[in-house]
């Protein structure tokens, strides 16, 4: 980890010392978040596409299988490699995010997403595959962190998870139509799964909406580079889309006299493993690692554990597409409670859900009990995604948040990176019922370890960053 500040400090003079609070007090004011529509297209369709190579992944590794005749540790290839690249990717991209602007950062990601899903499409043989899916994680890395921290940046104190609950609902919506539409792919050609992965090139449509007049700098990221006049009129901008008089809704008085952000001066990267972020770090850090080991564990063999316990694999593949439906109920539920309900016990909630459905699974009480599991573990993991990642970005100052997100959920995929020399080895020696029962394990520890953290609803971030 480099010891270089995420930002040097705000030169004397550059920007009045109450303007960073001028601008949070605003942007906390303001009745809704004021973005254009093209910006939100752009950041559902980063969500969407984030999200879709990831689950793409699940119903397509039997065929990327046969088709390359993959056994034993090379099924796993593909599946490390893209996480290691989601790792390397979330830390270079979030850094390049803290020092060079949130809109540098999701432009590079975008890029590099995109030009992956392509590349995948080509693929010759499992090297190629390999690679191909590294670079693909390589993008993927900062662009569910960054969007994250992008809202968050945006929106009201009390309006964060709500933004995102909607986001991922919309998305939801999507990866569902998208998931049935690829069985007949699927069963029309055997190169169906080279179709569904190049889809996830057209993530490349989101770049020419990174700018001025869609996916705006944000306005916090400004103040703690000096540039508060940019910062200003990005936020009158917004005052003025939602219908607010110029300077906003917070008087005059308030907004001079509030004292500067001590807190967000200036944050080393190394200060991120230092009291009193090191606590946050690794109670996020860890909630991530371990609870990727289990989701990734479930989401890229979900067909070879119902195949385990004697479900076929055109079952076992639309067992896998039908679990897509239970999201939207949960997501809906997320966006009804994510603004009344602390975070973490949404997270708690969600998560513990997913290990009570593995056990389901898991039980043998036959096919109906198994497709029920497969169902509401959809349920629990889409039910904690949104407060999770809004989580995740809260607790964590403007001039690290890039940073600091994407250590947290990239490092965090790490865990994903060992599923397949944790989960896959007990899957094809002793079963899918001792496999489940292990990520289970896995899911109970990482519930306990994210209750421990902070409380961030309905707060300001410059309190939570204290």
């Amino acid at each position: 980890m480099s010891s270089t500040p995420v930002d040097s400090p705000i030169p004397d003079g550059a920007v009045p010392p109450a303007a960073g609070h001028d601008v949070d007090a605003r942007i906390d004011a303001m009745p809704k978040v004021g973005l254009s529509n093209a910006a939100w297209t752009a950041l559902m369709l980063c969500f969407f596409f984030a999200n879709y190579d990831i689950s793409v992944l699940t119903i397509t590794l039997p065929s990327m299988r046969d088709a390359f005749g993959l056994t034993g540790a090379e099924l796993g290839y593909p599946v490390t490699w893209n996480l290691v690249g989601y790792c390397i990717g979330a830390y270079a991209f979030g850094h390049v995010a803290d020092r060079h602007g949130r809109q540098r950062g999701l432009a590079l990601t975008i890029l590099a997403l995109g030009l992956g899903g392509l590349l995948t499409a080509f693929s010759w043989d499992v090297w190629s595959l390999t690679f191909f899916r590294f670079l693909t994680g390589c993008g993927m890395g900062a662009v569910l962190a960054l969007c994250s921290a992008y809202i968050g940046e945006l929106a009201p104190k009390n309006q964060r998870g709500g933004y995102l609950s909607r986001l991922y609902l919309v998305g939801t919506v999507l990866l569902l139509v998208v998931g049935f539409a690829s069985l007949p792919v699927l069963a029309a050609s055997s190169d169906g799964w080279r179709y569904l992965l190049g889809f996830g090139g057209l993530v490349l449509l989101v770049l020419p909406l990174v700018g001025r007049h869609a996916l705006v700098e944000s306005p916090r990221w400004l103040v703690t580079r000096g540039r508060g006049q940019e910062a200003d009129r990005i936020v009158r901008e917004m005052e003025s889309r939602v219908g607010l008089p110029e300077g906003g809704a917070v008087p005059a008085a308030a907004r001079t006299a509030a004292p500067p952000d001590a807190p967000e001066a200036s944050v080393p990267a190394r200060a991120l493993f230092r009291a009193p972020y090191l606590n946050r770090m690794l109670i996020v850090l860890g909630f991530w690692f371990i609870f990727y080991i289990a989701m990734y564990g479930y989401a890229s063999y979900l067909p070879l554990i119902l195949e385990g316990i004697g479900i076929s694999t055109s079952d076992a593949i639309l067992v896998t597409v039908l679990s897509r439906v239970m999201p939207l109920i949960s997501v809906v539920a997320a966006v009804l409670l994510v603004e009344r309900m602390e975070r973490r016990t949404m997270v708690v909630i969600g998560t513990l859900v997913f290990a009570a459905s593995l056990l389901l699974i898991t039980l043998n009480l036959g096919e109906a009990a198994a497709t029920a599991g497969a169902l509401f573990s959809s349920f629990g993991i889409a039910f904690m995604a949104t407060p999770a990642y809004t989580y995740t970005a809260e607790v964590f100052p403007t001039r690290a948040r890039g940073t600091a997100s994407a250590i947290a959920d990239g490092v965090g995929h790490l865990g994903g990176a060992v599923t397949p020399f944790v989960v896959l080895p007990i899957l094809t020696s002793f079963g899918a019922r001792p496999a489940s029962f292990v990520m289970v394990a896995l899911l109970v520890v990482a519930a306990g370890i994210i209750r421990l953290g902070v409380r961030t609803r309905d707060r300001a971030l410059t309190d939570i960053a204290a």
